[in-house]
């Protein structure tokens, strides 16, 4: 470790930078930069602490280096030898992780580096797992948020038999208004959305703070792909049933709030069914809610009209696509149990 690393360099320090800044691809732009620090006369041991490396992976990449220049470095896939050594991790315990990953088990790599460690004792760099579970198809995602207070297995239940049976309750098929409903509210407090940028460069966005807002009442119609929505002031019977009143529907499922269960909207001559209590993710509503919040919220508007005006324009445009729109909202257990019973 202390000997003088002797390396025949074919490209100067400054075109391991430029090449190094240039690079994307964030396993080989790692590769790059430890050439740099090691051309700059920078130690294995140096270079590894600045990069958060295992000390022995250094070496590989500077063997392959010395064999091939930097398209040998570059081609190479870590944990691989050039006749296709084997992967760190064996078949079952590729399985294992990757169960995990799937449930959602890990915020950071270095998480999933940690716990391959204490489980099997096998080290791996940040940028080895990395490359590892994008090769089994891993990668960041989003979680869709589900209550503590949520029951699974009468969720399951509803999705494999609940709606089915309340729709023969009531003697509902696809030939009847059948609405999933719910409300989402929308105003002017301004949220700021990812966007692309250029590296290096802060983007500022502007935002509004403003107590200022409505809401969107939103009627989904699963078997024929039709979104009916309306606008109120509050989530109250008085000023949900007007909007009911003039769509005329035969049976709407929706949650258990307190506007929906009330006496006056009992009186309104529709079957109402309720979704099991904390269940958002059983209605389709929400997945359109969660296609326009994408799409208006992180711009500034004049004012309240102007985004409703906005998002009127976004659900046409929804409504005129049915592809789109199917992607959405037809969710296969809704569809068959809308789907006649096969007879014998």
């Amino acid at each position: 470790m202390g000997r003088k690393l002797a390396v025949e360099w074919k490209e100067s320090a400054e075109e391991l930078k430029k090449r190094f800044r240039q690079e994307r691809s964030g396993e080989q732009r790692l590769r790059l930069q430890a050439m740099w620090y090691l051309r700059q006369g920078k130690e294995l041991k140096e270079v590894a602490k600045l990069l958060g490396l295992a000390y022995r992976t250094l070496p590989y990449w500077v063997a392959w280096y010395r064999e091939g220049g930097l398209s040998e470095l570059l081609k190479r896939v870590k944990g691989h030898g050039k006749q296709g050594r084997k992967a760190k991790l064996k078949p079952i315990q590729q399985s294992a992780l990757r169960l995990k990953v799937k449930l959602g088990q890990f915020r950071t790599v270095w998480e999933a580096v940690q716990w391959v460690a204490e489980r099997w004792g096998i080290d791996y760099s940040y940028s080895g797992l990395h490359a590892r579970l994008r090769q089994m198809k891993c990668g960041l995602k989003v979680p869709r948020p589900r209550s503590i207070k949520a029951d699974v297995e009468a969720q399951e239940i509803w999705r494999a038999q609940g709606l089915r049976l309340a729709l023969e309750k009531h003697d509902l098929s696809p030939l009847h208004k059948v609405w999933f409903c719910d409300e989402m509210r929308f105003g002017l407090w301004g949220q700021v959305r990812r966007r692309w940028g250029c590296r290096g460069v802060k983007i500022i966005q502007p935002i509004q703070i403003e107590l200022a807002w409505q809401y969107l009442f939103l009627a989904v119609d699963v078997p024929h792909y039709r979104l009916y929505w309306g606008w109120t002031k509050r989530m109250t019977q008085g000023s949900l049933i007007p909007l009911l009143q003039q769509w005329q529907p035969q049976a709407v499922i929706w949650d258990g709030a307190s506007s929906h269960r009330g006496k006056e909207m009992g009186k309104q001559g529709f079957v109402r069914i309720s979704l099991p209590p904390y269940s958002p993710e059983l209605n389709p509503c929400e997945r359109v809610f969660e296609w326009l919040r994408s799409r208006i919220e992180g711009e500034v508007y004049p004012s309240l009209d102007r985004k409703r005006a906005r998002i009127n324009f976004l659900l046409r445009q929804l409504n005129a696509d049915p592809r789109r729109l199917r992607s959405l909202i037809g969710w296969q257990w809704i569809l068959d149990a809308f789907a006649p019973p096969l007879t014998t």
